[in-house]
């Protein structure tokens, strides 16, 4: 964490200093520090979906949900990601649309879980 903590410091200061001056150097700036800090943290996330895969090895059922899971998060983490820069680029309607369109397809992605939850439930009503 202090490494992370200290790229951002450093990258916040020299963003400051630049911005009013050079504001595309900032952007890029910007854009490169948070792609160094999302490469650093990036091991986490496998060792974070072997671990689940690991707890739940003993039951097949639970893998496919994991795997849902994992897909969801994925695709949270990475439209955060490029809604922030949208933002910090003041391209704010840019940014809502891919809030927008992260949310769809997170929806398109859960369907079957709800048809799944909807088939138990059902079946359990019968």
């Amino acid at each position: 964490m202090i490494k992370i903590a200290g790229i951002t410091i450093i990258a916040l200061i020299l963003i400051i200093l630049i911005k009013d001056t050079r504001r595309e150097f900032a952007v890029i700036l910007t854009i490169a520090t948070v792609i160094l800090l999302f490469v650093s943290i990036a091991g986490n996330f496998k060792e974070i979906a072997e671990k689940l895969y690991s707890i739940s090895s003993g039951f097949e059922s639970i893998n496919s949900y994991i795997t849902l899971m994992l897909k969801i998060l994925g695709i949270a983490l990475i439209s955060q990601f490029v809604v922030d820069l949208c933002r910090d680029s003041g391209e704010n309607a840019l940014a809502g649309q891919t809030e927008i369109a992260a949310k769809v397809i997170m929806l398109i992605i859960t369907l079957p879980l709800f048809e799944t939850v909807i088939n138990i439930v059902t079946g359990l009503l019968k």
